[in-house]
């Protein structure tokens, strides 16, 4: 896990730079298998888990896989909780892998059956330890300790950082250490339009929360969401966030789901408007998992999307 390619991304001569983390790299394919593997560790040296302990978990995707992979080759037994119409590819890590999988209706979080409170449950009744990622500080730890370093050994004279905000650790973490490293490095999260992140970020009011684009986009902010980090956060919609990641697979081979199709498309925005500019983006997985949604034709005429 880890050490993952930084791939240029080409530009007009008259734009900035831009250059992609590769984090679908890693082994299950996205950036989650770092806070896995991160806050399993951790957590073992802190000394609040053993082998052979239960491991609960809600995700809307990625997490499932990294930390059924974790859980696979550190000795943990692991339940994952996730929205039942989730990626099949991104689930199918998770049996594959050893752990247990219970799927959820899609429901709103007041709702007894919402995957993050059948998580809770599950860890209450079976006495395990839930990591819960959106809301344990060792998210984001995890990505300043070891993401932000890496990134800045590899491209130490960037001047941008663009990642998609979900729970937010990503983008929360690496501008921690990046603002530690270089205060002039300027830090940018990337939301949905219908999302309350951005919201949040700017003091306004929530609205409502929806978005097909996986992975992207909250309901309110959340704890692991460190915006005294982060410089600006900026909203994309699903349609300019299907059609860059797709343009990045037509145009240039570059295979990328929505949410960094997201942030790729701010980060055109910023390389047009600041010839100068060094842009990092943060791909937070591959389009492998997506050719049943984004890259599928039918699909995206059925949401009415027309490219």
């Amino acid at each position: 896990m880890g050490n993952t390619s930084l791939l240029p991304y080409p530009t007009s001569p008259a734009e900035g730079n831009i250059n992609v983390k590769a984090e679908f790299e890693n082994p299950t394919g996205s950036m989650k298998d770092r806070i896995a593997f991160g806050m399993v560790t951790l957590l073992e040296k802190r000394g609040v888990i053993s082998q052979g302990d239960l491991l609960v978990e809600a995700s809307s995707g990625n997490t499932a896989g990294g930390l059924a992979l974790v859980a696979n080759r550190r000795d943990y037994d692991a339940v994952i909780t996730a929205p039942i119409e989730n990626s099949p590819q991104k689930l199918g890590y998770v049996e594959a892998l050893g752990a247990e999988l219970v799927a959820c209706p899609d429901v709103s979080a007041d709702d007894e059956r919402y995957y993050r409170t059948e998580a809770k449950r599950i860890a209450e009744e079976r006495n395990g330890v839930w990591l819960d990622q959106y809301t344990n500080q060792l998210n984001p730890e995890v990505h300043s300790r070891w993401t932000g370093p890496e990134l800045t050994d590899q491209y130490p004279d960037l001047t941008h950082v663009i990642a998609p905000m979900g729970t937010g650790g990503t983008m929360s973490g690496i501008a921690k250490w990046v603002k530690e490293y270089d205060s002039s490095i300027t830090t940018i999260g990337v939301d949905a339009i219908e999302s309350n992140i951005s919201t949040a970020f700017d003091g306004e009011t929530d609205g409502e929360h929806s978005t097909d684009v996986e992975g992207l986009g909250k309901g309110e902010k959340l704890p692991t969401m460190w915006f005294e980090y982060i410089d600006d956060v900026r909203s994309v919609s699903d349609a300019d966030s299907f059609r860059q990641a797709r343009r990045a697979a037509n145009e240039h081979g570059i295979l990328i789901g929505g949410s960094s199709g997201a942030a790729l498309f701010v980060a055109h925005e910023i390389a047009t408007q600041d010839p100068d500019s060094e842009i990092a983006v943060l791909a937070c997985d591959g389009g492998e998992q997506y050719f049943d949604t984004l890259f599928d034709d039918d699909w995206l005429a059925d949401r009415g999307y027309e490219f």
